[in-house]
């Protein structure tokens, strides 16, 4: 597992990339390296079509091997969108600062946003989840 002041120096401010650097290989990347977790890759067609990832994200068989929690911990990748098991964004939940969610966007690229604050400028429900 990597430093994780060494990983975040190194990929903030990344730019946001629908081919390669979107939210699901960001997510990976920290899974994988920060917490020693592998997430199947995701198919890059599915960036551009919100409904068909959403439906990705709901009912892929990976889905399976998490579970969700109501208060998220140093790790927990945060599944995001409007409507409960309608999610088309992701992140992971970092326990420092006070918590902050790491994620990418084609705005911002890769950053670390404060959850309520991430909630609130979107719209968005935040779904927190831990391997089974």
């Amino acid at each position: 597992m990597t430093d994780r002041a060494a990983f975040l120096r190194r990929w903030r401010g990344t730019p946001y990339d629908t081919v390669e650097r979107h939210c699901w290989w960001l997510a990976s990347l920290v899974q994988a390296e920060l917490f020693g977790r592998t997430l199947p890759a995701a198919d890059s067609g599915l960036v551009a079509d919100a409904r068909a990832r959403a439906a990705t994200m709901a009912s892929h068989p990976t889905r399976a091997e998490w579970r969700e929690i109501p208060t998220p911990v140093d790790g927990a990748l945060v599944l995001m969108g409007k409507v409960a098991g309608a999610e088309t964004h992701c992140g992971v939940y970092l326990a420092q600062d006070g918590g902050l969610i790491l994620h990418t966007d084609e705005r911002h690229g890769v950053v670390l946003d404060p959850p309520l604050e991430l909630a609130a400028a979107r719209r968005w429900r935040l779904t927190y989840l831990i391997p089974a």
